[in-house]
């Protein structure tokens, strides 16, 4: 995947676009390779270009939340202060990824804040649609057991 094809970075200047391709390496793993786990320290953001990738969530039950559409970020956990990632992502199939280091998108945002801030919105629209996917999932497993069919959301 080139980075000029990364959703994330559409319409950014040619000359920062080279920067960000500083940042950026390509990989492939095979299935049910772990990328990372949760807790772990957040030094990369993912962009998937091929396969499929679950991220999961384990604390008391376990939640699997699949991404298999190139172009799909994940390990966001990178851009917020906390630096750990929330989630563990393992491939359910052999996945190529871009690896986008975290200090060095870091640096080019520093150098260029309205590419960072143009990011982070996109960014913000990847967590808005997954939590609307959510949202979503929760409304139609409590549906299928006869519970409620609202959930209370005050955000």
């Amino acid at each position: 995947m080139i980075v000029k094809e990364i959703d994330l970075f559409k319409g950014v200047d040619f000359e920062v676009m080279k920067e960000l391709a500083g940042a950026c390496t390509e990989e492939s793993h095979p299935t049910d390779t772990t990328l990372f786990e949760k807790g772990d320290r957040a030094d990369w953001l993912y962009v998937l270009d091929t396969g499929t990738v679950n991220l999961v969530i384990r604390n008391g039950a376990t939640l699997t939340y699949s991404l298999s559409e190139p172009g799909e970020v994940f390990g966001w956990s990178s851009m917020v202060e906390e630096g750990r990632y929330t989630s563990s992502a393992v491939c359910r199939t052999g996945v190529r990824v871009v690896k986008i280091e975290k200090e060095k998108l870091e640096r080019v945002f520093h150098a260029h804040p309205e590419v960072g801030v143009k990011v982070l919105r996109r960014l913000g629209g990847v967590f808005a649609k997954r939590l609307t996917g959510a949202y979503r999932d929760l409304l139609s497993s409590r549906a299928g057991e006869g519970g409620a069919d609202e959930v209370p959301y005050d955000g």
